[in-house]
């Protein structure tokens, strides 16, 4: 057997499938059973001073995230804002959203069918995915993001799983995570001083654009539900 198929062979294998799921599982008990212990402040204590091994702590972090429906993503955004200048800090949220998202995705993929069931069984409101699946990839991989309908990573694994092209799913998730990319590092930047004009803008166009964001939404379900 040529090595090509024999690999194709073991990822699509169920004894693979099972290996996957395990780790991930190992994974997913460790950040349940540390959960309280990951915050802002811990970030910062651990993180190296050296800028570049700070930077590459903070990406292993965003991909340790990624694997775990317990840890809000918005403290690694901000924690980046205080750690780094925010230039970089912006950057390294991008770089880090790109991970956050990509690995259970990927994850999702080697699942296949049987994982769409089991999160459908658990969050019935990813049913109406299914539909705006079919009509447009990179929109559905967008509004879900800004609107927050499910964890992140469930998200991931569902779109994953379902067959959506990453060419489409990436830069739609990106385009949807984009406001907070750059909002939650000014916070940072600016969180000894609520008060101060940069840290009150960033707050309030967060807020601002989630909720006509989710407004917008609800009036093309209408819309739609109508049509």
């Amino acid at each position: 057997m040529p090595k090509k198929d024999w690999g194709k062979k073991i990822l699509h294998s169920k004894t693979y499938k099972i290996i996957i799921l395990c780790v991930w599982l190992i994974i997913l008990g460790t950040c349940l059973l540390c959960r309280d212990r990951f915050s802002v402040e811990s970030i910062l204590q651990a993180s190296p001073q050296n800028m570049l091994l700070a930077a590459l702590f903070m990406l292993l972090l965003f991909a340790l995230k990624s694997l775990s429906v317990f840890i809000y993503c918005g403290i690694l955004f901000i924690a980046s804002g205080i750690i780094f200048p925010l230039p970089a800090a912006i950057l390294i949220n991008f770089l880090g959203a790109a991970v956050m998202v990509s690995l259970p995705y990927w994850l999702g993929r080697q699942m296949g069918g049987e994982l769409i069931d089991s999160i459908i069984c658990k969050y019935p409101k990813t049913a109406f995915l299914r539909q705006l699946q079919m009509e447009n990839e990179l929109f559905l991989s967008f509004i879900t993001r800004i609107i927050n309908i499910l964890p992140s990573d469930v998200l991931s694994l569902y779109m994953g799983a379902s067959g959506i092209s990453y060419g489409k799913y990436l830069p739609g998730s990106i385009a949807g995570m984009l406001l907070t990319i750059i909002t939650f590092p000014i916070v940072g930047s600016s969180i000894t001083d609520p008060t101060s004009p940069l840290f009150i803008a960033s707050v309030a166009i967060q807020v601002v654009v989630t909720v006509a964001s989710i407004t917008g939404y609800a009036l093309y379900l209408r819309k739609k539900s109508k049509s």
